[in-house]
């Protein structure tokens, strides 16, 4: 029977500036225990700069623009030199902004400085991040599919070989680097949360990271990936993991009073137009809307995003955050853990939210770890 103890725990891995504390900063999540750091691979965050002002978050006293991230492989590849534990997991990249070979050989790449430890996370993209920037967001699942076939197709072979898709086309292609352990490439995890992206991750993923599926839910999903790949006979190993934002405190008040600041509320626009109509309530940006697929938050001015953000009910906080105290918060994991999670990255979101919290709410985060680590 799943265990809590045997769950694996990861945190973000630092991308943002000053240098000096990203490195300080990756050095503790490895000498604390933690299981791995996961990276996002953004050019653009999830919150209107109109928005970005000291009255509605005070990170940006200290944070110029909430579009400010670190390139995802540099940053990977320094990270990676300086620890000796953890894990390095993009989550996640796309193969619209870079070509599938490059991704194979950049990750290749991470796998030598890392000396095995890399994880390949990767979807299918979000919209914010390719269409502002010239690129076509269209036919974004087919762009993965094939764009996994190749990464799997160059990491098989060090011959040069051509493949004919839809959307690559490659004659007398090669490229030769091959895995630093026991010739094994890093494995892939795949977000992945609708039908078309849940099947792919089977046929193709050595993992699932997806986020703010309730624990039901994402049991769902899992079971679905695991019949698919029995029905493939794929029997090699799978990680089930998971990305997922967390509200830390002793007083339930404090955490409901967190959940409610417009910062909260804001990310929380991110949860598709389906959840919110599963919950009872209309999104404010239309019944047909998805975080990822239709938002592009430097387009909405500050009148439209405060009154959306006026608009967030307190039951889609609830589900969007994981929140409580230390053993509420346990308690969810475990309720994870019997769906099958065996990886969890916890985003410790409490002091965005409140800076007087950010030190208590760590030390909180710390004793979860300590916990579950036994």
């Amino acid at each position: 029977m799943a265990d809590i103890h045997d769950l694996k725990i990861g945190a973000p891995g630092p991308f943002l500036p000053p240098w000096d504390n990203a490195m300080k900063n990756a050095k503790t999540i490895d000498s604390l225990g933690y299981d791995s750091m996961a990276f996002p691979d953004h050019f653009a965050g999830f919150i209107p700069e109109s928005i970005w002002t000291p009255d509605i978050t005070p990170l940006a006293v200290f944070q110029h623009s909430p579009h400010t991230y670190y390139e995802l492989s540099s940053i990977m590849s320094a990270c990676a030199s300086v620890t000796e534990n953890v894990q390095l997991i993009s989550s996640v990249t796309e193969p619209i902004r870079r070509h599938p070979i490059l991704i194979a050989q950049t990750f290749l790449t991470l796998d030598h400085i890392s000396r095995g430890r890399t994880v390949l996370g990767i979807g299918a993209g979000e919209l914010e991040n390719i269409e502002p920037y010239g690129l076509n967001y269209s036919g974004q699942v087919g762009k993965l599919r094939e764009a996994l076939e190749i990464i799997k197709m160059v990491w098989n072979t060090h011959e040069p070989f051509s493949y004919d898709g839809r959307y690559w086309k490659l004659k007398d292609a090669v490229m030769s680097l091959r895995p630093a352990v026991d010739g094994k490439p890093p494995p892939i995890w795949i977000a992945a949360v609708g039908p078309k992206m849940l099947k792919l991750a089977a046929e193709y993923g050595d993992g699932w990271v997806p986020h703010t599926a309730k624990p039901k839910q994402y049991g769902e999903g899992l079971k679905i990936i695991q019949d698919h790949r029995k029905k493939l006979d794929r029997t090699g190993p799978f990680t089930a993991a998971f990305w997922k934002w967390c509200i830390i405190d002793d007083d339930p008040a404090e955490c409901e009073r967190l959940m409610k600041t417009p910062l909260a509320r804001a990310f929380a626009l991110m949860h598709s137009a389906s959840n919110w109509t599963r919950l009872g309530y209309s999104h404010p940006f239309g019944d047909d809307f998805h975080g990822l697929t239709n938002y592009i938050p430097m387009r909405y001015d500050r009148k439209t995003t405060l009154d959306a953000i006026e608009k967030v009910p307190l039951e889609v906080l609830q589900e969007f955050y994981m929140t409580g105290d230390k053993e509420t918060l346990i308690g969810i994991l475990e309720d994870y853990v019997k769906q099958g999670l065996a990886h969890v990255i916890l985003w410790n979101a409490t002091g965005m939210f409140d800076l007087e919290k950010t030190r208590s709410s760590y030390k909180m985060i710390k004793e979860i770890l300590e916990y579950v680590k036994g």
